[in-house]
């Protein structure tokens, strides 16, 4: 944590709830925590960055160049936590009153989590207010099977931390997921709606998942325990996603959720399935298309007609945006394709 970084660069603040447990320097790290701890920080983000970067310099960070934590304040209670963030609620225009979650997926530290939905709140404009879960994930590519296992035991730290939001002044919940923690989400959802049939519909307006490393048939599983599915309810795809092609063959399967090559196996379900292969984010091997691509970011940015009220009420659809050459002039859906033309 370097304080000083608050005089350089955008600064972001970012509300985290972790079930990371804290090691022996202090730091929350790869030990799995049977309580939430509730932070919030202020991320610097350094000025002159190439749009769709996060650079964290590692064990050390430079001013002006990294990513960097600036400021970190942890809650005694759930209270104390609840107050802030309804302060910060508040403090928004009456129109963007809303809280976007996001959770993070493999091979993530602390930090990461926070880096990553502070530059996805800029580059992306995310307006309202901005809470990170931290899952204990070992933060290596090595660390695959650990990875799965934390995401399991992360289930009740999110549902709490679902609540907690909600209680919050009844803000609108946006929930967003990359990856290995989309499968925690959804698991997350199904759990809450066995306890309390209706929950997810009636307390989360949106849900996103980007390059969901899940199960086509174990998501349906999930999916179906759902009674009222949030609308719209987004799955970003990529046929190009070289990890979730590693990740599908370790388990013998075609594919994952994330790069299944037509939407016929999901088709009946209440969801937008938005195919984003004709972008790229090499850094990612293109599993972070969303938050990494550059042309893709620009058009999420301009384009109106990929709001929430754009995607809601699609059910079975698949939005194909074309690669960022092509796209000229303002976007309209035609035969379930987003092609150039005039604005709806």
């Amino acid at each position: 944590m370097i304080p000083a970084a608050l005089d350089i660069g955008t600064n972001r603040d970012v509300f985290i709830g972790t079930t990371r447990g804290i090691n022996d320097a202090g730091e929350y790290g790869i030990g799995r925590s049977a309580s939430l701890n509730l932070l919030q920080a202020t991320i610097s983000l350094p000025p002159g960055r190439a749009l769709g970067t996060v650079s964290d310099g590692q064990e050390r960070p430079k001013l002006g160049r990294d990513f960097v934590m600036a400021g970190l304040d942890r809650f005694r209670s759930d209270q104390g936590f609840r107050a802030a963030l309804e302060a910060d609620i508040r403090s928004q225009p009456t129109d963007q009153r809303e809280v976007t979650l996001f959770v993070h997926g493999f091979n993530n530290s602390f930090s990461d989590s926070a880096f990553r939905l502070a530059q996805l709140a800029e580059d992306l404009e995310i307006p309202g207010t901005h809470v990170a879960y931290s899952w204990p994930s070992r933060g290596n590519p090595l660390g695959y099977e650990y990875d799965r296992d934390s995401a399991l035991f992360a289930r009740d730290g999110l549902a709490d931390m679902l609540r907690l939001i909600r209680s919050a002044g009844q803000p609108d919940i946006i929930l967003v997921a990359h990856s290995m923690g989309s499968a925690l989400v959804m698991e997350t959802l199904r759990q809450l709606e066995i306890a309390d049939p209706g929950w997810t519909g009636r307390n989360i307006s949106a849900v996103i998942l980007l390059s969901p490393d899940i199960n086509v048939d174990v998501f349906r599983s999930q999916f179906s325990r759902i009674k009222t599915a949030p609308d719209p309810f987004v799955v970003m795809v990529s046929r190009k996603d070289a990890i979730l092609r590693v990740s599908s063959r370790l388990r013998g399967e075609r594919s994952q959720l994330g790069n299944i090559q037509n939407a016929d196996s999901v088709a009946d379900l209440p969801i937008t399935v938005v195919d984003v292969t004709a972008f790229t984010d090499r850094r990612s091997g293109n599993h972070f298309v969303a938050g990494g691509s550059p042309a893709l970011i620009q058009l999420l940015r301009r384009s109106s007609d990929l709001d929430r009220e754009f995607l809601r009420g699609r059910p079975g659809t698949v939005l194909t945006i074309p690669g960022a050459r092509r796209v000229r002039a303002p976007v309209r859906v035609t035969n379930n394709d987003i092609i150039p033309g005039e604005s709806r």
